[in-house]
């Protein structure tokens, strides 16, 4: 489910960033040392040295990378976006899926709660294609509550125009949808990528407050979230008056191909022009 597999299009998929440590500076002799007529030898490198993880800055319990899309400074009121990866994957890495994006906004990029042997990350143990789908929901709804206190924390913090925006692949499609669902006052508008919802996460009754409408895109050979189930907790969602939308990609497996990558950029950029007070250029 790795969604370093993600975007079969991009030019190139950049690896985490160079994350060594430089040696510290030396600070000067306060006066010179005495010479020694006996040569010393030189202290031998250390091998096999470890390399020092990134640090990143934490909200509530959830570390993050933020960046700021188009012509925008960080001290600007700006729309949000919440990009949340896939399993295995890395903020930074998960980043690139908005390269070509020109849409002016606030990125936020939450970082998976467990780290995986291959150097990403995972927001819960348990796989969608597991039988043990109490334990899978319950996984998920442990991440979405962290993940709601982050954003709330994050806005709080930022000058932020409108409700946040939130999208995700994979791991982060099924949180996604779990945000929306079950912490509606802190998204403004969802897109799960190749999400689910598991039954145990349906809600039993309609919406009691105001909810964000939710476009799920979705291909039909995905091989690792498969489409039948996310097609029919979308149809449980809309019998209980819910706005969801599915969008199929016929033949299209665990992937975000460039039509899929380009319907994803112009729902963000309807979106965020809701956010900032302005009429979306396309119907939701």
């Amino acid at each position: 489910m790795r969604a370093l597999l993600l975007w079969t299009l991009v030019a190139a998929h950049v690896t985490a960033c160079d994350r060594s440590t430089p040696p510290p500076e030396t600070p000067p002799a306060t006066a010179p040392a005495p010479v020694s007529s006996t040569p010393v030898p030189a202290e031998p490198e250390p091998q096999d040295a470890p390399i020092a993880a990134a640090v990143r800055p934490v909200a509530g319990e959830v570390a993050y990378v933020e960046r700021i899309l188009g012509n925008a400074k960080p001290e600007d009121t700006l729309p949000m976006i919440i990009a949340i990866h896939g399993l295995g994957d890395d903020p930074d890495n998960f980043a690139h899926l908005f390269d070509t994006y020109a849409g002016t906004a606030r990125l936020i990029l939450p970082q998976g709660i467990d780290a995986t042997e291959d150097g990403g990350w995972s927001w819960f143990p348990i796989r969608a294609r597991s039988n043990d789908v109490e334990g899978l929901a319950g996984g998920i709804q442990a991440s979405a509550d962290k993940l709601a206190v982050a954003i709330a924390t994050l806005r709080e913090s930022r000058p932020t125009q409108g409700d946040p925006i939130v999208t995700g692949f994979s791991q982060g499609g099924m949180l996604t949808f779990t945000l929306a669902v079950h912490h509606p006052d802190q998204v403004g508008f969802a897109i799960p990528v190749g999400g689910w919802l598991p039954p145990p996460l349906w809600p039993d009754s309609g919406p009691t407050a105001a909810h964000p409408d939710v476009v799920a895109l979705h291909g039909t050979a995905d091989n690792a979230v498969r489409y039948e189930p996310t097609k029919e907790a979308i149809d449980a969602l809309v019998a209980q008056g819910y706005s969801v939308t599915l969008k199929s990609y016929e033949g299209v497996r665990h992937a975000i191909p460039p039509q899929e990558r380009t319907d994803l950029f112009d729902l963000l950029d309807d979106a965020l022009a809701t956010a900032r007070g302005e009429a979306p250029k396309r119907a939701p």
